[in-house]
């Protein structure tokens, strides 16, 4: 297998690095400006990554104001929310959600043509509309955005795993290497302006997070000298044991809950009487992290008290969830919608990634970062917003990569430095050593414990970050046995460097607030910690941090509730 020539040289206007729906619409808007977009995608043809996966429902700001909507989110973020970021996407939701509709992609409305919204986390003016039908919202999505690219001629490759951000003598990017994960064929892109559009980090833990990207964006644009923030949040999600299912930000607005094993809606204890459940869900898996150490586990996600037009309104009716709901009835004689099924907490997502400018540019000049991949949400999230997010930054970042580059000279990439990072990209296959699964375990199982990743602590903090020294020393023994194995490799190094910044940053952050819980410092500390904790690689390659305070006197909002408040958890 060849491992210094490059077998394939691809010159671009723009790269764009992940083929999920933010690099997809970044790819619409770059083609807009821009004659040739290519996007690159480690996993097959046009699969559209996480997003396929997805319900399909969608936020966007179409019967409020966007000031009233904003409001909302400074809450739920408990004042950790880059206002004007946040309000520029806002603005631009609804011509977003309007462009979907061009494209052929259906929402729920009513007899009068009014869209179906359902409020998100008991806020009044985040909601979500719902895709139609049900069940296939991701797949349409996707299809839609297939479509308008292949009609764009935009050029997209598959299956290669790009292993470096190559940078011009000025520090500029100049364009990307990466081999092909089942040939080993190898890669150089040649691109002035690169639009990282992998998603977010994860740890990949069970059926239904195997699909999530384990964000290599963020570990490409870490390597490259990005600054990194929100490293110390990530998203819980609740999933039931057994099986898989899409849906709870619409069931639980609809009336379903959560109960532990004696029949108790527990939350109603940890948030109010009035709203139980029907909140962020990693405020539910912190609440079934107390229970479960009061000994009233295991718990159960009740579809009974929701009304029969609710639940044919969230029934599937189309795609694999109807698939999967027809297995559960014929197979297993279980009924969603009538009936109690066993829950549990779950890492879904990891919130850290790179920091950007309003364009989306990093402090690295021409690298722009888009939706999960840049960091703005301090681990809780709202149904619909992901795809919200997704067309808006991709839209906006593939536009400015575009406009950057116009005003940019292509300079030829350094053929020998793009070969020598090739060289060093393969080397791990067919030396000896440890397995990948190896390291993935040993990454996974630093931040899987509850008094690290939920109900943080100083003492499991410590401990946590004793093994990531541990682990760093497995990772330089670690190999691969082809190229399949060796895009494992490179997730497995990502997987890593996020537990280390997490465990490190949650460490740092001696307060609670928003999905960051310590339970030795249960208060927030706005005097201290209305910041961000950034991180950059520094030059003996040890991360390197600081904090950079909120701007609150330049935003329209200075925080003055916080979502935070409305709970009560036990005190140690």
């Amino acid at each position: 297998m060849k491992q210094t020539n490059i077998d394939h040289s691809i010159k671009a206007d723009v790269l764009i690095i992940g083929g999920g729906f933010a690099g997809l619409w970044a790819a619409v808007s770059a083609k807009e400006h821009v004659e040739n977009v290519v996007v690159v995608d480690k996993g097959p043809a046009d699969w559209g990554g996480l997003g396929t996966a997805s319900g399909g429902d969608f936020q966007c700001v179409q019967d409020t104001t966007v000031e009233a909507a904003l409001d909302d989110v400074v809450y739920y973020y408990d004042g950790l929310c880059e206002q004007t970021l946040i309000k520029n996407i806002l603005e631009q939701s609804y011509e977003r959600f309007q462009h979907y509709e061009r494209l052929g992609v259906k929402f729920e409305r009513d007899e009068n043509g009014k869209l179906k919204a359902i409020p998100q986390r008991n806020l009044q003016h985040m909601k979500m509309l719902l895709i139609r039908p049900y069940g296939i919202g991701g797949p349409s999505m996707r299809d839609a955005l297939v479509r308008e690219l292949n009609r764009l001629g935009v050029k997209r490759i598959f299956r290669v795993q790009i292993t470096e951000i190559l940078k011009n003598e000025a520090g500029e990017t100049a364009g990307a290497v990466g081999f092909h994960t089942q040939s080993g064929e190898t890669f150089m892109f040649e691109a002035p302006s690169i639009v990282l559009a992998t998603g977010n980090g994860g740890w990949r833990p069970s059926y239904i997070t195997m699909a999530n990207s384990t964000g290599e964006g963020g570990w490409l644009a870490y390597k490259a000298g990005a600054d990194l923030a929100n490293n110390e949040f990530m998203n819980i999600w609740i999933q039931p044991v057994v099986f898989s299912w899409e849906g709870q930000t619409g069931l639980l607005p609809l009336g379903a809950r959560l109960v532990n094993k004696d029949g108790e809606d527990f939350m109603k204890k940890y948030y109010s009487e009035k709203f139980g459940s029907n909140t962020d869900t990693t405020y539910n898996s912190r609440g079934m992290a107390f229970e479960a150490r009061a000994g009233r586990a295991p718990f159960y996600f009740d579809t009974t008290t929701m009304t029969e037009e609710n639940a044919k309104l969230m029934e599937p009716v189309r795609g694999w969830a109807k698939i999967n709901y027809d297995r559960l009835i014929k197979e297993h004689g279980l009924k969603f919608f009538n009936g109690k099924t066993r829950w549990m907490p779950q890492i879904n997502w990891h919130c850290g990634g790179p920091a950007t400018n309003l364009d989306y540019e990093t402090n690295v000049p021409g690298l722009y970062v888009t939706c999960r991949g840049r960091a703005f949400d301090p681990g809780v999230y709202m149904g619909g917003w992901a795809l919200c997010t997704t067309a808006v930054t991709g839209y906006i970042a593939g536009a400015n990569a575009a406009k950057r580059t116009l005003d940019k000279k292509h300079k030829a990439v350094n053929t020998s430095m793009a070969s020598e990072y090739l060289k060093e990209a393969m080397a791990p296959v067919g030396r000896k050593g440890i397995d990948t699964k190896d390291l993935i375990r040993e990454a996974q199982e630093i931040v899987f414990p509850a008094d690290v990743c939920l109900i943080k602590s100083d003492a499991a903090l410590k401990k946590a970050l004793k093994r990531v020294e541990y682990a760093r020393e497995l990772e330089t023994q670690m190999t691969a046995s082809d190229p399949r194995d060796l895009c494992k490799y490179y997730e497995a190094k990502t997987m890593l460097m996020r537990s280390e910044l997490f465990v490190s940053s949650s460490l740092m952050r001696t307060e609670t607030r928003a999905g960051h819980y310590r339970e030795d410092y249960p208060e927030r500390n706005n005097t201290d910690w209305l910041a961000w904790i950034y991180v950059h690689k520094g030059a003996d390659n040890q991360p390197v941090f600081s904090k950079v305070r909120v701007p609150v006197e330049e935003y329209p909002i200075k925080p003055y509730r916080y979502y935070m408040d409305n709970f009560t958890f036990p005190k140690k």
